[in-house]
């Protein structure tokens, strides 16, 4: 039972890279692979309980963690789940283990023999990270940290709609990086986008509690003070009262863009309507309930047109191909994104249609296109240079609406 044979390693991984994975001294402890030729990739990464190594080998870059065995299958099946659920977080390769001899243990029974296994959770490397310490920099500017709160909230909100508890929620934990995203008819755009790259702790179930979702917050905050008196004796952070800023900060990004997040599923429900797949990015849960409004009053028309009840699923795809695909057409061939940057066409559209709606009010009269069109835009300081190109998509707009535009 004790003999010097030497390990036996098991590979549960994918297919698409076994060939690669099995190029390793998995028989070895991955702190020792530079004595066996391994040369770990440079890539700077937050505090770990584990040892963690970075590699190429062939085709591919990996981050490989040393861990149980029981932990390793657990963490490679969450990540997998939540990967089908959307979520942004690691693709796993799978996980390879490093069977050792049996321990011998004396016990008053007798010598027992305990296991003596190492696992290694295998994940592909996401390149191009920007190192959670940044965010509390001296030379990180407000605006970019706050930027890179949105994503922790986002990433926050994802998981927690889709009945994710985090467990251990954590900056440190948390890989943030630049990515393009298609916005629907405004194109290609940089955000920055959290991915979740522990999950050891994730538990997931069909719905998660409200206490479960502010004990996943209260967590993060905490972790947050951590970080921070870490950095401050390291002299690396920004000055005070800044922490509790940026709790705050979180705070209220979540609790919008989780209202947010359950208005566009109670809207798919009556609508059968996806919003980010058809309209676009939404920061306002108020933005839900307009468009909703809008399509009741489409609804209206056309059940009136049709001298009988329309549905609202039906009333929405007629809404969205007659009105909102047009009125956005027109967004993106006048290049509106460059007049407005950080709105979405589904914000755009929703912000000039309610401020013609609140001019009308004001004036006492259908003010026009044009009028809320210029009004919105000098709100927002676009330059006086736009004003033709304005007045053009208010045109064009005024056009596609037609009798609608009196609405």
């Amino acid at each position: 039972m004790t003999g010097h044979r030497p390990p036996t390693v098991r590979y549960h991984v994918d297919p698409l890279f076994r060939k690669e994975l099995e190029k390793l001294p998995w028989s070895e402890p991955i702190a020792e692979w530079h004595r066996y030729g391994v040369v770990p990739l440079d890539i700077k990464r937050g505090p770990s309980r584990h040892t963690v190594i970075f590699v190429r080998t062939g085709r591919f870059a990996f981050g490989i963690k040393e861990i149980s065995e029981e932990t390793s299958r657990k963490e490679t099946e969450n990540y997998e789940r939540m990967l089908l659920m959307g979520i942004h977080t690691l693709v796993p390769a799978g996980y390879v283990v490093r069977e050792e001899p049996p321990i011998a243990v004396e016990t008053p029974i007798g010598t027992q023999y305990e296991e003596n296994n190492t696992a290694h959770t295998v994940t592909l490397l996401v390149e191009k990270v920007i190192p959670d310490s940044l965010l509390y920099s001296r030379n990180f500017r407000r605006e970019n940290r706050r930027r890179i709160l949105d994503a922790a909230a986002e990433l926050f909100v994802q998981l927690h709609a889709n009945g994710v508890y985090w467990g251990d929620a954590s900056l440190a934990n948390t890989l943030i990086k630049f990515e393009k995203r298609d916005e629907p008819f405004l194109g290609l755009r940089t955000v920055l986008r959290a991915y979740l790259a522990d999950a050891e702790t994730v538990e997931i179930r069909p719905k998660l509690s409200a206490s479960m979702r502010e004990a996943d917050l209260a967590f993060f905050f905490e972790s947050m003070e951590w970080i921070d008196a870490d950095l401050r004796t390291a002299g690396l952070a920004v000055s005070d009262g800044t922490l509790e800023e940026n709790r705050a900060y979180v705070r209220e990004r979540y609790d919008r863009l989780f209202a947010v997040e359950r208005k566009k599923r109670r809207f798919l429900r009556e609508t059968s309507f996806s919003i980010d797949r058809f309209l676009g990015g939404i920061s306002d849960p108020s933005y839900v309930d307009l468009f909703l409004k809008h399509i009741e009053e489409h609804k209206w028309y056309m059940s009136e047109r049709a001298s009988g009840p329309v549905t609202l699923a039906d009333a929405t795809r007629d809404w969205y191909e007659t009105v909102f695909v047009p009125i956005c057409r027109t967004f993106r061939e006048g290049n509106i994104a460059e007049l407005f940057r950080g709105r979405t066409a589904a914000e755009l559209y929703i912000d000039i249609m309610t401020n013609k709606y609140f001019l009308s009010q004001r004036e006492g009269r259908d003010v026009g296109m044009a009028a809320a069109m210029r009004d919105y835009a000098e709100r927002f300081g676009v330059a006086e240079e736009h004003s033709t190109a304005l007045s053009a998509i208010a045109d064009n707009l005024l056009r596609i609406l037609g009798l609608n535009s009196q609405r």
